[in-house]
């Protein structure tokens, strides 16, 4: 059995507004989020190899009980300051 492909079009308008409430769906989720990140999580939301995490005794962390938890509004902070020092 193969698979036969569909194509619709669509009006800009209307992917406008998919593109809108997909944008409030991700918020909504997003706000939902714990703000507390592992360290793996923590390079993955910024885009950096764990090692850097490790590495790095700028970056701001937090330990509790052999964990280490980053804030993911501390992480963004940190960076974003990186970017004004340039």
């Amino acid at each position: 059995m193969s698979e036969a492909a569909v194509t619709i079009a669509l009006p800009a308008e209307i992917i406008d507004l998919i593109v809108e409430r997909a944008a409030e769906i991700v918020a909504e989720r997003s706000e939902s989020a714990s703000p507390w990140l592992t360290r793996k999580a923590a390079a993955d939301h910024l885009g950096v190899p764990v090692s850097r995490l490790e590495k790095d005794r700028t970056i701001p962390c937090h330990r509790d009980n052999g964990r280490v938890l980053y804030h993911r509004k501390e992480l963004d902070e940190h960076f974003l300051a990186l970017g004004r020092d340039a």
